[in-house]
């Protein structure tokens, strides 16, 4: 009998966790802006999903798209964000920082580190932006990181499966590997295969169909998780051999 995978959704909205649990996933990332990779949600979200959702949740630090080199301001932020959602226990923490020679800015995320009081910190896919990934996976196993995520420098888990699996084996259990990019039943099996990850990550979201009503028209699309999808990767896992 296969083991287990762990199916972690990156959400936005109270809907996305609802559909996302719904479907089986066991673990929720909370971000805003997933359309700009994902940025720090609002306190109200989290509340509002924790107050009707039993799955753990961990909360993105990113106070803006683009990269992951953070002006003393703005790594301000981070902190307060940080200090904002602490007392009201999140799971943990999602956050990545880069100096800018693309390597992992250790000062910073190590101050991150200690301010989270001991919760599980995730180091996002600016790990893939660093210039050496072996070199960068010994210093977050260094500095306390809990997970990393990352898609083997691809656009897709899937073409970054062979990376991957250099990383988990690199890992050796030191740290957890969290493959992510474009997740979907159809891949995922092979994922799981190729890289002998225990868990994956995704969004599982697809596009809404505009309802009709004049308050609906005008607006970008926007996406929603679907239950339906982290179901069929839920199934996918359950019958891989």
């Amino acid at each position: 009998m296969s083991s287990r995978i762990l199916i972690e959704a990156a959400v936005e909205t109270p809907e996305d966790a609802a559909f996302a649990e719904g479907g089986g996933a066991d673990r929720l990332e909370l971000c805003s802006a997933l359309d700009l990779g994902g940025l720090t949600p609002t306190l109200g979200t989290f509340f509002e999903i924790r107050s009707v959702r039993q799955l753990p949740v961990f909360v993105m630090l990113r106070p803006r798209g683009g990269d992951f080199v953070y002006a003393a301001s703005e790594f301000r932020v981070m902190t307060r964000d940080l200090e904002t959602f602490l007392p009201y226990r999140p799971d943990g923490f999602v956050f990545g920082l880069l100096q800018p020679d693309g390597r992992i800015d250790r000062d910073r995320a190590g101050e991150l580190l200690q301010r989270a009081g001991g919760l599980p910190c995730v180091f996002h896919r600016a790990f893939d932006r660093t210039p050496d990934l072996s070199q960068s996976l010994e210093e977050l196993i260094t500095l306390g990181f809990h997970r990393v995520l990352t898609s083997g420098r691809e656009t897709t888990a899937l073409a970054g499966s062979k990376a991957i699996a250099a990383i988990v084996a690199q890992a050796a259990g030191r740290i957890e590997v969290l493959p992510c990019g474009q997740i979907r039943a159809k891949t995922v099996s092979e994922v799981v295969r190729v890289t002998k990850c225990d868990q994956v990550h995704g969004s599982f979201a697809l596009p809404l169909v505009p309802e009709e009503g004049r308050g609906y028209r005008g607006y970008p699309a926007r996406s929603r998780t679907n239950a339906d999808e982290v179901r069929a990767v839920q199934e996918a896992l359950a019958n891989r051999d």
